[in-house]
């Protein structure tokens, strides 16, 4: 039987993007009908691709080999394709990051070191979807908040970024330690990591209930948000000073600064190789 390469597609999409609801938006699909093309191309395979953590679903073994499988396969065909060209541009760095540091101070860097002609693929992705980038081949390296490690795959510091109370700038007071808990915030994806790490730094209780004003799948919104005046976040401080917010929302400070370590991930020939000493040298 000939492979379903329709439904394998499908397959790629969600391991790229995260998950169904991601995928069908980029697919242009139904969640329910990617969630049927799965469900088929399980039965076809005879084996399940994925099985459920909580509320995300997470490769099995033999979702990773067919995954790793395929993104070989379409590397493959992206060099063919650049083979057949009269002018074959270099292999792409490709990296996937977490939003924050990546896009604020990694990638600003990185493209004034980037040799002239060498091409850049940047991914941004949750720390859960940069590990499942790597391990499928879809990019050489990554860059997460969190040492994710995992077969094949090591971690090595890379640099550390500060993380920050931010507010609405007509809100000029910062507020009493007592009072933080209870602040209406503005969330986004994987905000649990970032929040608690700010808490326990500033050595606050956490609240024994998060006041959410709105919740977003990415930073930016949840500061634009912020800029609004529609609540509070703990970002990368990075991401506040950038020439969008920094005239737009307030930082405060407590007295004590809450640094996060930003690791490098990727297999151990990666981590050693002339790539990896270019995001070293842009993230110092």
């Amino acid at each position: 039987m000939l492979p379903d390469f329709r439904r394998l597609a499908v397959f790629r999409t969600v391991v790229a993007e995260g998950g169904v609801n991601a995928a069908a938006r980029v697919l242009h699909k139904s969640p329910s009908a990617v969630t049927y093309d799965l469900q088929q191309l399980e039965g076809q395979l005879g084996t399940p691709l994925f099985r459920r953590s909580g509320s995300r679903l997470v490769l099995t073994p033999r979702g990773r080999v067919l995954a790793s499988s395929i993104e070989r396969a379409y590397l493959d065909l992206g060099q063919a394709w650049e083979n057949v060209r009269e002018d074959v541009a270099a292999e792409p760095l490709r990296i996937a990051c977490v939003s924050g540091f990546g896009r604020y101070r990694l990638v600003p860097r990185l493209l004034t070191l980037l040799p002239e002609g060498r091409p850049l693929e940047v991914l941004f992705r949750t720390a859960s979807q940069v590990l499942a980038l790597l391990e499928t081949g879809r990019v050489a390296l990554g860059v997460s908040y969190r040492p994710l490690v995992t077969t094949g795959i090591a971690s090595v510091a890379l640099g550390e970024e500060e993380l920050a109370l931010v507010g609405p700038k007509a809100r000029r007071a910062t507020p009493r330690a007592a009072d933080i808990a209870a602040l209406p915030f503005v969330t986004y994806e994987e905000f649990e990591y970032v929040f608690f790490r700010w808490f326990e730094s500033q050595q606050l209780p956490l609240p024994p209930r998060w006041q959410r004003s709105d919740h977003f799948d990415e930073l930016e919104e949840a500061l634009e948000s912020v800029a609004h005046g529609r609540g509070w976040s703990i970002v990368p401080l990075d991401s506040a000073l950038g020439s969008a917010y920094r005239t737009r929302v307030r930082v405060h400070r407590l007295g004590r600064a809450c640094l996060n370590e930003v690791h490098l991930i990727g297999r151990e020939r990666d981590l050693r190789s002339e790539d990896a000493g270019l995001l070293r040298a842009a993230a110092g």
